[in-house]
C-alpha cells in the first residue's frame, strides 16, 4: 500500500493520495492504512481535516471491513479529526462503503469540508516529487525526491521555498537541512535564487544545509555536498571530517 501525505498546516488539513491501486479487502489491508495514517500524526499538534484521493482505492464488500473503516475513522476522531472527505466518486469501486462523504470531485470534497479548493497543479507535477521529513530530535529536516528533477527555473524555485516554509509551521526551534541529491540537480542560471531562498531560511532558525549522493557535480550544489548520508549527518552534528576510517587508523598506532 502506498500512500502519499501531504501537510497543509496553514489551513489544517492532511491530504492522502493513494498512489497506486489499493484494494481494502480485509481487516488487515484498513489496518495497514491506519498504521501510515497513525506515523503521519507525529507532526500535528492541534485539530485537523482530511481530504482523501480515492480515485485508486477500491473498498471490498465484506462486512468486517466495513466495520474496521468504521472504527478508523472513529479512532481518529479521538486523535484530532475534525472531519474527512474523499473524491473522486466511483460506486464500481465501492466508495458507498467509506464512512465519510466522497463527492464527485476534489473540489465538492474542498467545499464540504470547509478548506480553499486544491489549487491546479503544473504539467511537471513538480511539488509533488518534494518530500520532507522531519527528525525532531536530530533537530533536521531532511529533503529529497521522488523521482529526478531539474530545478530549472524560477517557478521551481518559489514551489520549494514554498513547500519548505509550509513544513516550517511545526518548527519552534533551530533546525538543519540536509538534502538527498540522489535524484536532484540545480540548474546554473537559478543558483542565485536558490541561495536567496537559503538565507531566507536562515532567516527562520535554519542552521545550516548539507547535502549527500549528488546527482551532478558538487559545485552545481550551493552548499556542502558529500557522497555518503552518515558524512553529511556528521557534518550537522559537528564531527566535521572524523570518521572511523580515520580513528580506526589513529588507534593502530603504538
Amino acid at each position: 500500500m502506498k500512500i502519499e501525505f501531504e501537510h497543509d498546516y496553514q489551513q489544517k488539513v492532511m491530504t492522502q493520495s493513494f498512489t497506486e491501486a489499493t484494494l481494502l479487502d480485509s481487516p488487515a489491508a484498513v489496518q495497514a492504512w491506519r498504521s501510515a495514517w497513525m506515523k503521519e500524526l507525529s507532526s500535528w499538534h492541534s485539530p485537523y481535516k482530511v481530504l482523501v484521493d480515492c480515485s485508486q482505492l477500491t473498498i471490498g464488500d465484506q462486512p468486517e471491513v466495513h466495520k474496521a473503516l468504521e472504527l478508523m475513522v472513529k479512532f481518529f476522531n479521538g486523535f484530532f479529526l475534525r472531519k474527512i472527505a474523499g473524491s473522486p466518486l466511483k460506486n464500481a469501486q465501492g466508495h458507498e462503503y467509506l464512512p465519510f462523504p466522497v463527492l464527485a470531485t476534489a473540489e465538492e470534497a474542498a467545499i464540504d469540508l470547509g478548506i480553499r479548493a486544491p489549487k491546479e497543479r503544473v504539467a511537471t507535477d513538480f511539488r509533488s516529487t518534494i518530500q520532507l521529513q522531519n527528525h525532531f530530535q536530530q533537530h533536521s529536516i531532511e529533503l529529497s525526491f521522488s523521482e529526478p528533477v531539474v530545478i530549472g527555473t524560477k517557478d521551481h524555485v518559489m514551489t520549494l521555498r514554498s513547500k519548505l516554509m509550509n513544513n516550517l509551521m511545526q518548527w519552534h526551534s533551530k533546525w538543519s537541512l540536509i538534502v538527498d541529491c540522489t535524484n536532484f540537480e540545480i540548474a546554473a542560471e537559478v543558483l542565485p535564487d536558490m541561495e536567496r531562498t537559503l538565507t531566507v531560511l536562515r532567516g527562520f532558525f535554519m542552521k545550516q544545509a548539507v547535502g549527500y549522493s549528488p546527482r551532478g557535480a558538487k559545485e552545481s550544489y550551493p552548499f556542502p555536498v558529500f557522497r555518503a548520508r552518515h558524512r553529511a549527518v556528521a557534518e550537522i552534528e559537528g564531527e566535521g571530517n572524523f570518521s572511523g576510517d580515520d580513528a580506526n587508523c589513529k588507534s593502530r598506532k603504538s
